[in-house]
């Protein structure tokens, strides 16, 4: 029988912030644990670190998790806090499952927040259910991360999978079922297996060159050559020799107010980086290219982008020469096993 811990705003619950619940679960012993928050918006940085969890609202929309930290904000030793401190919820215990919550960072644009993860998912056997992930730059990673090299600037505040000397199976597996996950940048990014299944991936409208903020934008060096307001949906690190990385089935991808054809479905944030789309409908803010190279030559020779069943405005082409279009035993693969 599962234990339940109510989490409640207006102390009606066995807590009134969600930090103090799941700081009392990793006391308590082993067993089913659900944590229940309560609608409200709770505004905290988050580890959940119990394996087996149950973290679970009152419905997306309704029980919101949001921090504001971004990689330019400093750590109390004067470093830049750095994309991979900057999370609102960061998941490290195996087997955690979460269900109807927003997980936000509404720390802004990345050009003057520095990147803003939302959730930080560092572990084998995830699920996240009906969740808003909602962000900016690099709105959700999905770990551990690369090591080859690893990632510059890396302070960290907390234990980080593929770093130290044990090291973790891999891939991770992690599994997003009708959840809303919305960025402008890379906001789908790292090296699990990852499946999204029957989500809506929003690609938000970039700050445009005439618009508000251009002078600070300008004055710390980030205005865009030719007023560049490109996006990207996801920069898959996956690790060499790796199965697979991203799959989005059924997926519906859309831009509102984001400029046609200016959103690429990908780049590779490491060579071997893999990710496939299977019958998801895409507006027209998709690229006819489909996917970039990210400038990395190799890449086009070591990544697995592909594509199979698209429809929609953003399905038309032609797409890139060193991308592939997937066929139906491959596709048959990618089907999240329950």
């Amino acid at each position: 029988m599962e234990r339940l811990i109510v989490v409640a705003r207006d102390g009606s619950g066995d807590f009134a912030s969600v930090g103090s619940a799941l700081a009392a679960a990793e006391r308590l012993p082993p067993g089913g644990l659900v944590v229940l928050v309560r609608e409200g918006e709770y505004f905290e940085k988050l580890r959940v670190m119990r394996a087996g969890l149950r973290l679970r609202g009152e419905g997306a929309g309704r029980s919101v998790i949001r921090h504001d930290d971004g990689a330019l904000r400093l750590l109390p030793d004067g470093q830049r806090m750095g994309t991979f401190n900057s999370y609102a919820l960061y998941v490290g215990a195996i087997g955690v499952r979460v269900q109807d919550l927003t997980i936000e960072n509404s720390a802004g644009d990345g050009r003057t927040a520095g990147q803003a993860v939302a959730l930080y998912a560092d572990a084998d056997d995830l699920s996240f259910t009906r969740c808003a992930i909602l962000g900016r730059q690099d709105t959700l990673f999905t770990g551990p991360l690369p090591k080859d090299p690893v990632p510059k600037g890396v302070n960290l505040l907390h234990p980080v999978a593929g770093l130290g000397a044990d090291e973790p199976a891999l891939p991770f597996r992690q599994l997003y079922e009708d959840c809303l996950i919305s960025g402008d940048v890379d906001f789908i990014f790292g090296s699990a297996a990852a499946t999204f299944d029957r989500c809506e991936i929003r690609s938000l409208p970039r700050l445009r060159g005439g618009g508000r903020g251009r002078g600070r934008l300008r004055a710390r060096g980030w205005e865009h050559e030719g007023g560049d307001e490109r996006g990207w949906i996801c920069a898959p690190s996956t690790y060499p020799g790796q199965e697979r990385g991203f799959a989005f089935l059924r997926c519906a991808l859309t831009g509102p107010g984001t400029e046609p054809g200016s959103v690429y479905l990908g780049r590779p944030w490491r060579a071997c980086a893999q990710a496939a789309f299977v019958d998801c409908a895409m507006g027209a803010h998709i690229a006819p290219d489909g996917w970039d190279d990210w400038g990395k030559d190799e890449a086009r020779e070591l990544s697995r982008f592909s594509e199979r069943g698209s429809t929609g405005p953003g399905a038309r082409g032609p797409r890139v020469a060193w991308a592939s279009v997937l066929d139906a035993a491959r596709a048959a693969t990618l089907e999240p096993r329950r």
